[in-house]
């Protein structure tokens, strides 16, 4: 009897075995194996030939170390990636808001897919498409000089405000989806009771309802920040040298044949984020046990 229990279980392990070895070889071919090798790459070095030399050396992050155009622009790169989640948060927070709220359900979905559909287009045909409406000939201008309301075209295109501008529209859905789904799932009775109570709608989404959807939230936030700190098709296309991100200067130096420098770059910019996501995470620990202690 515990002979047959035990192949049983042996059984059940190995059928379990040969559910996960598919996704965990695809996990380790295409994302373990590439990040394994960059970091090796990060160490070696480039000869005058344009030779990669592999070595075990830190010439590459003492270049990113000693030139600041390099954290400079790592830490610009960061400043426009948190005006992007700010602004994508406060576009998609009302809108998700106003459509489970004050939109009837069967249209609820219809909404979500037009805000997400134009998403399937290239992001490159979305990107150039802000030179027509930023540009100094462009919809904007022609529309505010039209009105009377400037004299001459306003100077937006290759600045960093485009390039926030662009990332807002091309990250939005990304803020939208996880912010619609937790607003979704909020029980109305909780609501219900606070409106019982005496708070008034300020109060009761300040403190009731912000309060529960902050995983979606934050979900969004981490979503939209990650990508867009490495982002360099948007600022290559709108910023120019003025709104240059660090993910240009990663792709300048794969470009130039330099692959130990990009790929310190990169292992740089993977680290950064990694930083910034334990922080993050350390302070959302800090702020739940200080609620649960409350």
């Amino acid at each position: 009897m515990e002979t047959a229990i035990a192949l049983r279980r042996v059984g059940a392990h190995g059928q379990l075995a040969c559910l996960l070895l598919p996704p965990l070889l695809t996990l380790l071919i295409l994302f373990v194996a590439p990040i394994s090798l960059m970091a090796v790459y990060g160490f070696w070095a480039i000869d005058e030939n344009y030779l990669i030399q592999p070595s075990l050396q830190m010439t590459q992050y003492e270049k990113i170390a000693g030139d600041p155009l390099y954290l400079g622009t790592l830490a610009s790169s960061a400043g426009m990636a948190l005006l992007t989640t700010i602004g994508s948060l406060a576009l998609a927070l009302p809108l998700a808001y106003y459509i489970v709220r004050f939109v009837s359900p069967r249209w609820r979905v219809l909404l979500v897919l037009a805000l997400i559909v134009p998403g399937w287009v290239s992001v490159l045909i979305r990107t150039y498409s802000w030179n027509l409406v930023i540009g100094e000939a462009g919809l904007m201008n022609w529309l505010l000089m039209s009105a009377g309301v400037i004299d001459e075209p306003i100077k937006l295109l290759f600045t960093k405000t485009s390039v926030v501008i662009g990332l807002i529209y091309i990250y939005l859905p990304y803020m939208l989806v996880p912010t619609y789904a937790s607003i979704e799932r909020l029980d109305n009775s909780v609501l219900e009771a606070a409106e019982n109570l005496g708070a008034d709608p300020f109060r009761r989404f300040l403190y009731v309802t912000l309060p529960l959807i902050a995983p979606g939230i934050v979900a969004g936030c981490v979503i939209t920040f990650i990508p867009a700190v490495g982002e360099y098709v948007v600022p290559n296309m709108l910023g120019g040298l003025k709104g240059m991100m660090y993910g240009n200067l990663i792709t300048t130096a794969f470009s130039n044949f330099d692959w130990p420098f990009g790929a310190a770059l990169s292992m740089v910019l993977l680290a950064s984020i990694l930083a910034c996501l334990l922080i993050v995470g350390r302070f959302l620990d800090v702020n739940r046990s200080m609620l649960g202690h409350e």
